[in-house]
This record gives C-alpha cells, sequence and structure tokens, in this order.
C-alpha cells in the first residue's frame, strides 16, 4: 500500500452536474483507490442514498465529504490549474493534450498548486462556457466506434495514471546477476558435454543450442529460485554420468 502524497492532496475531481448516484459512488471509490481525497460536485443529483453508498463501498468517507456548488466559477476559484477533459474537438475546444501529454503538467502543478480536473455530464459532457475556464483541455485516447467512456471510468483512468505517475510501480521480481547467468551457462555446457550433445553435430550444433538458450533465458530474467533449480538439474546430470 502507498501514502498520499502531497500531489494527491492538492488534486480534485470535478463532476459537473453527475445524473447518477452510481457514478458519483464509484467515482469516490476511484478516487480512495489512487490516494485522492477531494471530491468536488457542482449541480449533482442526490447523491447520498444507497445506490451511491453502494458503488463507492469504503469510501463512503469520500462521498460523504464531498464539496458541493452552484456554480462551476466558485467550485474551481482556488486552483491554479484547471484541467477539462473532453472528447469533442473543435473551434472552441483546442489545442486538446492527449492524457499522456498532460499527465507532466498535472503532476508538476500539482505540488505547490491546487489542480482541479473537470469531468462533464454523462451525456454532453462540458459545455463551452465551462471548457473557457480551462487552462488546459485532453482526451482520453479511445477506439473511434466508440470513444465516449463512461464518468467514473474516465476518472479511473486518468486518476490511476497520476497516481502511478506520482508512485512508480517498484520491480515485482529481482533477478540474478549478469555475473550468475554467466556462471549458469557454463554450468549448463559442461553438462551438455559430458552427456555428449553435439558429438555428431560436432561443434557448432553445441554452440548453436548455447546461443539459443542464452537468447531464451536472457530475455525472461531468472530469479534465484530458477537459477539454483536449473544448476540442480544440471549438478544430478554430471553427478549420475560419474557414477
Amino acid at each position: 500500500m502507498v501514502e498520499r502524497g502531497a500531489n494527491g492532496k492538492n488534486i480534485a475531481i470535478v463532476l459537473v452536474e453527475p445524473r447518477s448516484p452510481g457514478n458519483i459512488g464509484s467515482v469516490a471509490r476511484a478516487m480512495k483507490n489512487t490516494g485522492l481525497g477531494r471530491l468536488v460536485l457542482v449541480n449533482p443529483v442526490d447523491f447520498k442514498n444507497d445506490e451511491a453508498y453502494s458503488m463507492a463501498c469504503k469510501a463512503r468517507d469520500v462521498l460523504l465529504s464531498a464539496e458541493l456548488f452552484t456554480h462551476l466559477n466558485d467550485a474551481v476559484e482556488d486552483c491554479g490549474l484547471v484541467v477539462g477533459t473532453t472528447r469533442r474537438k473543435g473551434r472552441f475546444r483546442w489545442p486538446v493534450l492527449t492524457l499522456d501529454e498532460a499527465l507532466p503538467e498535472i503532476v508538476k502543478f500539482s505540488k505547490k498548486n491546487k489542480v482541479a480536473l473537470l469531468f462533464g455530464r454523462e451525456d454532453s459532457g462540458l459545455k463551452n462556457d465551462e471548457i473557457s475556464l480551462c487552462d488546459i483541455l485532453m482526451e482520453i485516447p479511445s477506439h473511434t466506434d466508440y470513444p465516449s467512456f463512461n464518468l467514473s471510468h474516465a476518472v479511473i483512468i486518468v486518476a490511476h495514471r497520476l497516481f502511478l505517475a506520482e508512485n512508480p510501480a517498484e520491480p515485482s521480481i529481482e533477478v540474478v546477476s549478469k555475473k550468475d547467468m554467466e556462471e549458469m551457462y557454463l554450468h549448463l555446457e559442461r553438462a551438455l558435454r559430458r552427456l555428449g550433445y553435439g558429438e555428431k553435430g560436432g561443434e557448432y550444433l553445441l554452440q548453436s543450442v548455447l546461443r539459443n538458450f542464452r537468447r531464451l533465458l536472457g530475455r525472461t530474467g531468472l530469479m534465484r529460485k530458477e537459477l539454483n533449480m536449473l544448476r540442480g538439474i544440471f549438478t544430478m546430470i554430471e553427478e549420475k554420468l560419474q557414477s
């Protein structure tokens, strides 16, 4: 588990006139999953009900602490950066950055400034006058056949990418060193020679097999347990041939 960072405390998820209590609850859950705590709602539907509570699950605290506003201007007035999400482009919606392009700016600003991430209505998104309040517009790339995301899905995509940007994932496994791998390859060669592998095909066949093993095992990255298993097999081969 990762503690909420400074960036997470400065980022507000702003939902403009959301119409589904379930979506609002799902957004609260997505925020808690990714260390975001400030939920701002502009003219929302009634969300203090079982539908929202059920979707929020254990993020009810985020849901019930949501800040309510009547006007979007008031909701973002304390923010140093306002980022609007949109799938539509046009005269008043340009330039539109991709999520990958917008992320560095969001992370940079959120270190010392409050940042608002705006998500529009489920059916129509943000209006042009709301877009005019934004410093940056961004889109979430999607398939052209159906480019519009569900509100809560859009939030979780953006929130999770922000979480990873602030908390880069560490390698899940620790692989053995190059030195250990070289020793294992030498051990493999000794075992194969004792088996007489390559005698009929000559030295070229043996070296070709060893090269293929290097490519196979090198690109997978062996853990200590796996390397020890292989070397144990090679040792058993040597011992059997000696007996």
